[in-house]
């Protein structure tokens, strides 16, 4: 882009995608732009520990005794006087917070990260019997965003490629939709695997042990068989931390196969930064067996891959991985480096011939980086440059 004029970035993000924070510094900042962020000093904390160079950015801080309304008319005087853009990362879904943004409307160009097509950007209204206060809660939380807050904005940002086109040809908005994904692949930083002593296949389900998310009892009946004939080929590691009475069971079975001897890892609290991402270094194949369609205590649908972005994508992208996935589930780019399946028997199969085969396994990691090189650092930031830059 020659002869840029320099553009004055801001980002906003006070609630908690701090990954996603991460990632979106990076994607805008160019020799094209000044980026300034606007989050609170417990984020700030925790991103810390991502940045090479914290000087690259500027820092606009909410102090701990700050209301979220005083501190977004701070925000909101800051963009009038030297902001361009403004990405807003998250605004969540309830009535606690949705009504500070009522009055927030800076005059600079204003994008709006949607996470959630169906509860955002669709007419129907959804209920769940079961949690009647939270459905009426979502309710009136859409209502209001779609009718005081939406309108304010220039355009919309979704996480994944596939849900542009969801909302483009399945709602009626009619703003730009823009595609800042949740992470990305830095061709600059290696993420070369250290050699390991044995030849087993590591396969790592990333993500809160949360079974109504991914259907971890399948993962354990499958991989309890293969355990039983290869369990010096394979190993297992459940990296998240368990959530509700529904994870507290799913890592009691995992210390029953642990018991067995058989190679399986978990963890029963928050695993570190550092220790996830050695992990996943570490790893050879991603596996999610994700529930695609979810029905959240809101009583609205969402499917993964199609209304709703994961991280699942993107972490294969950033680690460089094969992913193995449900049929259903869209994997966009991906494809050449995935394994998909249609039920138990299809997977039990699958992976049988990943564990015996061994080209198959090569040819995958192979296809992983030229599809993880699809959405590196430098072609994201020309994304940004040639798109947003230009609203």
């Amino acid at each position: 882009m020659k002869n840029q004029k320099m553009k004055n970035i801001g980002i906003l993000e006070i609630h908690f995608h701090v990954k996603y924070l991460y990632s979106m510094m990076k994607i805008t900042k160019t020799k094209n732009t000044k980026v300034t962020v606007f989050t609170t000093k417990e984020i700030f904390s925790r991103i810390e520990t991502y940045l090479d160079d914290k000087s690259q950015y500027e820092f606009i801080l909410k102090e701990e005794n700050e209301s979220i309304n005083g501190y977004l008319k701070k925000v909101e005087k800051i963009c009038n006087e030297k902001i361009d853009l403004l990405l807003v990362n998250t605004i969540q879904m309830s009535l606690v917070n949705v009504p500070h943004y009522f009055r927030f409307n800076p005059k600079s160009k204003k994008i709006l990260t949607v996470h959630l097509a169906n509860h955002w950007l669709k007419k129907r209204f959804g209920f769940n019997i079961k949690n009647i206060p939270r459905s009426l809660d979502a309710a009136l939380s859409i209502f209001l965003i779609r009718r005081n807050i939406l309108p304010k904005y220039d355009g919309i940002n979704v996480v994944y490629a596939p849900i542009k086109d969801f909302v483009e040809k399945n709602t009626s908005f009619n703003k730009p939709v823009y595609t800042l994904p949740f992470n990305f692949f830095d061709e600059k930083k290696s993420i070369k695997k250290p050699s390991k002593e044995d030849e087993k296949i590591r396969f790592v389900v990333p993500g809160f042990i949360e079974p109504f998310r991914r259907d971890f009892d399948l993962t354990l009946d499958i991989f309890e068989k293969l355990f039983k004939k290869y369990n010096d080929k394979i190993s297992l590691w459940f990296l998240g931390e368990p959530i509700g009475q529904g994870g507290i069971r799913i890592i009691e079975r995992c210390k029953i196969l642990k018991e067995k001897g058989y190679n399986i890892s978990f963890s029963e609290t928050f695993i570190p930064e550092d220790k996830y991402n050695k992990i996943l270094i570490e790893s050879d194949v991603i596996f999610s067996p994700l529930n695609v369609v979810t029905k959240r205590n809101t009583g609205i649908k969402e499917i993964y891959g199609k209304t709703e972005g994961s991280a699942l994508p993107f972490e294969a992208i950033q680690y460089v991985k094969p992913i193995i996935v449900p049929g259903e589930f869209n994997v966009d780019k991906l494809i050449s480096s995935s394994i998909r399946y249609k039920d138990k028997k299809d997977l039990e199969e699958k992976l049988i011939e990943l564990i015996t085969n061994k080209s198959r396994l090569n040819e995958l990691s192979k296809n992983a980086l030229i599809n993880s090189n699809k959405y590196s650092l430098t072609v994201l930031q020309k994304y940004f440059e040639n798109n947003l830059l230009n609203i």
